[in-house]
């Protein structure tokens, strides 16, 4: 499989930031870098360390100070930029991508429309292609901006922050559209502050350190070899199991028996609200599931209990006489 990579921009000794009379401002140590075709790259980093001026780089809107840039496919970016033309329809933005292929006379051909037609449908935008920009919400404002890229027919998409200030559900179906994207051979580059969601779905991570150089990994490395905690110096999260560190602060064991997302969920609730989840104690909760019926089985001193929410559970073991 690695034998066939091919690369669809290549980076050599790239110095990015911005020239000035007096001297110039480097935003990272000259970066040697590939995007491989198919891939979803994730860019990640701190507020204002150069992402957006990197992207910007890339797609050749910002000159580098020094190195060079091979752009071996075409590119097309979207940026933050709020749209203000709200009498537009999603359709008239979506066009838009298409006018570098145009005439004088901005003049459609079938191809055109075609491709306008293609991009919409990838996106899933055809119940609202008519729709004005002033009517949509943040989500679907995002998705039309991604579309108008695809109709500019690049192999290259670089996003600057697709997600931002999107609900759970937009963020999720954004970036699952774009690893559709990636398997369908597009090759994809987006900043985000989306750990989560770049953890689950990105190819490859490219990483902002604070000493200016960028790391690059498959997400599953950078996490187990310690590299994301380096840098964002996480503070009460535990990367490697995904979850918020408590603190068990009641100082009862609980022996937690059972499987599937009911246990997990359980153990959850149990660590938040101060129990320790531990491989061996006399106070013992079972719980299983038969037919999506959930049923919490509390075992201590011979004696046993049931209940049917973990609201019920917690409720009595965090009685005196649990």
């Amino acid at each position: 499989m690695f034998d066939s990579i091919d690369i669809a921009l290549q980076t050599s000794n790239l110095q990015v930031g911005f020239k000035t009379r007096l001297q110039n401002r480097v935003l990272f140590e000259p970066i040697s870098i590939n995007l491989t075709s198919g891939e979803l790259v994730c860019f990640m980093g701190s507020n204002g360390i150069g992402k957006t001026t990197l992207l910007k780089t890339l797609a050749g809107i910002q000159a580098p100070i020094s190195g060079t840039i091979k752009r071996h496919q075409s590119v097309a970016i979207v940026l933050t930029d709020k749209i203000s033309a709200g009498l537009m329809t999603v359709r008239d933005l979506v066009t838009y991508g298409r006018y570098p292929y145009l005439n004088w006379w901005l003049t459609l051909h079938d191809r055109d429309r075609q491709v306008i037609d293609d991009a919409i449908r990838q996106v899933h935008l055809e119940p609202i292609a008519d729709k004005l920009l002033n009517q949509l919400s943040d989500g679907q404002l995002q998705m039309t901006m991604i579309a108008k890229a695809l109709a500019q027919d690049a192999n290259i998409l670089l996003l600057d922050e697709p997600t931002a200030h999107l609900d759970l559900n937009n963020r999720v179906e954004i970036m699952n559209l774009l690893r559709k994207l990636a398997q369908a051979g597009k090759t994809i580059l987006v900043a985000t502050h989306e750990l989560d969601l770049a953890l689950q779905t990105a190819d490859k991570i490219w990483l902002a350190t604070p000493e200016q150089t960028i790391v690059t990994g498959i997400p599953e490395d950078l996490v187990l070899n310690g590299t994301f905690d380096r840098v964002f110096q996480l503070k009460g999260f535990d990367l490697k199991t995904g979850k918020i560190q408590h603190t068990p602060y009641r100082n009862i064991g609980i022996q937690l028996t059972g499987n599937g997302p009911e246990f997990l969920w359980t153990k959850n609730a149990l660590e938040r609200n101060g129990f320790e989840v531990v491989t061996d104690a006399t106070l013992k909760v079972n719980v299983s599931s038969i037919e999506g019926s959930v049923t919490f089985q509390i075992e201590t001193n011979n004696r046993h209990e049931q209940f049917f929410s973990i609201e019920e559970l917690l409720l009595k073991l965090s009685m005196p006489s649990a």
